[in-house]
């Protein structure tokens, strides 16, 4: 399939595509989180590698919204028709980057949690986050 956009229409519209707030993904848990009452975060903790989503400093629990298309979800394959090398070089590095920071968070001693855009619209992630939270509170990064 041709892309109907010529490229500087496309670099237009996708440059207006947020990283943080989007209405599908993040907004979506934060009302979740609100509405149950789920309290002890922080968003997109500058002083936590990766600037987790959502951080719960007290369980050093780091929680990201993963957008299905920008993360490369094999769940979902979401992909682009145009400009398939560029958009495969490109979710390929997210993909990298996001598992380097998981890695360098897991070896800190913070617990990760992502949640993928597909899996926002049931309350599957709800459950596992509320069983995440139920695990004891560290004291100053010790359990």
């Amino acid at each position: 399939m041709t892309d109907r956009l010529n490229p500087d229409q496309r670099s237009a519209l996708m440059s207006k595509v947020k990283s943080r707030g989007n209405l599908t993904t993040e907004l979506r848990v934060l009302r979740v989180l609100r509405a149950n009452d789920i309290t002890g975060w922080r968003r997109h903790s500058k002083n936590t590698a990766g600037k987790p989503d959502f951080y719960f400093p007290a369980y050093r629990l780091a929680m990201f919204v993963h957008g299905c298309f920008w993360h490369g979800c094999e769940k979902c394959g979401r992909f682009s028709k145009s400009r398939v090398r560029y958009w495969s070089k490109k979710i390929e590095e997210n993909r990298r980057r996001d598992t380097r920071v998981r890695r360098r968070l897991n070896r800190s001693g913070y617990r990760v949690l992502t949640i993928w855009e597909h899996d926002v619209r049931g309350e599957r992630w709800l459950t596992r986050l509320e069983s995440a939270l139920r695990k004891p509170r560290l004291r100053n990064g010790k359990g």
